[in-house]
C-alpha cells in the first residue's frame, strides 16, 4: 500500500472528489459534491470521512457522520459509517480493508446499516451485527411497481385500490405543513419533548444542535413536512422517485407514545388521499403495533453492524439502537439523490 495515501476528506481537492463521486455515486454525485460538508457533519467533531488516493486520483472513501449516543448511561461520541466505496476496477485488492482498519484507528465507536459486501469486510475486524431493525413499507398502489404498468395510466384501478384501503381507516383531516416555513414550531415543540431514556439501552441522543443540523440546515428541507396530532409530531420526506410518489416517515416524537399507532394510520389515510404510492418507515422491532399500516409481508430487516474499542460499549451496541428512525444514517438515501 506504499503508493497509496489515506487522508481526511477536508484535505482533498474538491475536483478530485467530484470525479470519484461521478463514478461511484452516479445518481447523487452532484448533491454529494455540493453538500458533503453538511451530509458528513464536518466540524461537529474530529471525525471526517477518510479518502484513499494515489496521486491526484481518489480511489476509495469511508464516509462518516458523527453522532452522540447514550451507552450504559453515558454520553459517547460515535460515528455512522456510510458511503463506503472503492472504484470498481480496484475492488478485491484490500483497499476497502485498509480503509476500514484506518477508520477504526480514528473512530473508537462506529455504527452502520450496511449491505452484505460491507458486512463481510467489517466482520473480519470484530464488528458485531444485529437484525432487529426493520424497514417498513406500505405500497398503496402495487400496480405502479410493475414496469409494464408504469407506462399505462390506470386511474380507475388506482381509485379502487385507494378506496379499499380507506374503508378500514379512521378518517381524520390533517394539514401537512412545510418545515422550511415552520421550523420554529418544530424546534419549540422539540424542546418540551421528554427524551426516551431506557437505562443501559443504547440510544441516539438528539438535542437542539442535532435538530438544527438534520432539519434546519438540510439542503432539501423544501421536501420535508410535518404534522401535529394531540401534541405529538411526525416529520416526513415527500418526493417522487422513478415515477413512484413516496412518503418516508423520518422522525416521530411523542408526549404520549400510545398515540403512535393512531398517528401512523392517520398518515396512511392522508397518503391515500394525496396520491402517495408508497409509505415507508424504520423501527427497531417489528410488532403488531404497525401491522395494520405496514403488513409483515412488506417488512424486511436492515443489517445493523457496530464496533467499539471498549468491550462494554460493543456488548451494548450489539443489541442495536432502541430509538433508530428513518432520519438516521443514510437510511433515507433518497435525501441526496438528484
Amino acid at each position: 500500500m506504499s503508493e497509496y495515501k489515506i487522508t481526511k476528506i477536508s484535505e482533498v481537492e474538491q475536483s478530485h472528489l467530484s470525479d470519484f463521486y461521478k463514478k461511484n455515486y452516479f445518481d447523487r454525485h452532484k448533491s454529494l459534491i455540493n453538500n458533503w460538508k453538511w451530509w458528513y457533519r464536518i466540524g461537529y467533531s474530529k471525525f471526517e470521512p477518510l479518502i484513499i488516493s494515489s496521486g491526484e486520483k481518489v480511489l476509495g472513501q469511508a464516509g462518516t457522520q458523527p453522532i452522540d449516543l447514550s451507552i450504559n448511561g453515558k454520553k459517547v461520541l460515535a460515528s455512522w459509517f456510510l458511503d463506503f466505496s472503492v472504484n470498481p476496477e480496484l475492488r478485491g485488492k484490500g483497499i476497502g480493508k485498509n480503509l476500514t482498519k484506518k477508520l477504526m484507528e480514528t473512530c473508537p465507536n462506529l455504527i452502520t446499516f450496511c449491505n452484505e459486501k460491507t458486512l463481510k469486510i467489517v466482520e473480519n475486524f470484530g464488528w458485531k451485527d444485529n437484525f432487529s431493525t426493520v424497514r417498513l413499507a406500505k405500497p398503496i398502489n402495487p400496480l405502479k411497481f410493475l414496469p409494464i404498468v408504469k407506462k399505462i395510466k390506470l386511474q380507475f384501478a388506482d381509485n379502487i385500490l385507494r378506496k379499499i384501503i380507506k374503508k378500514d381507516l379512521k378518517s381524520t383531516k390533517i394539514n401537512l405543513k412545510k418545515i422550511d416555513n415552520n421550523y420554529n414550531v418544530i424546534k419549540d415543540s422539540f424542546k418540551i419533548r421528554k427524551i426516551l431514556n431506557i437505562e443501559n439501552s443504547p440510544q441516539i441522543l438528539r438535542d437542539e444542535i442535532w435538530l438544527d443540523w438534520r432539519i434546519k440546515d438540510c439542503p432539501y428541507k423544501k421536501d420535508l413536512y410535518f404534522f401535529e396530532y394531540k401534541n405529538n409530531f411526525l416529520i416526513a420526506h415527500i418526493f417522487s422517485k422513478k415515477g413512484i410518489n413516496r412518503l418516508n416517515i423520518l422522525f416521530t416524537y411523542f408526549i404520549d407514545q400510545s398515540y403512535e399507532k393512531e398517528i401512523f394510520q392517520i398518515i396512511l389515510s392522508w397518503s391515500v388521499d394525496n396520491n402517495i404510492d408508497l409509505l415507508w418507515a424504520i423501527r427497531k422491532k417489528e410488532t403488531d403495533l404497525f401491522e395494520k399500516v405496514f403488513p409483515k409481508k412488506f417488512t424486511k430487516p436492515a443489517t445493523f453492524a457496530c464496533w467499539s474499542s471498549e468491550q462494554d460499549n460493543l456488548k451494548s451496541l450489539s443489541n442495536g439502537l432502541d430509538n433508530v428512525q428513518g432520519i438516521d444514517s443514510d437510511l433515507d438515501s433518497s435525501m441526496l439523490e438528484e
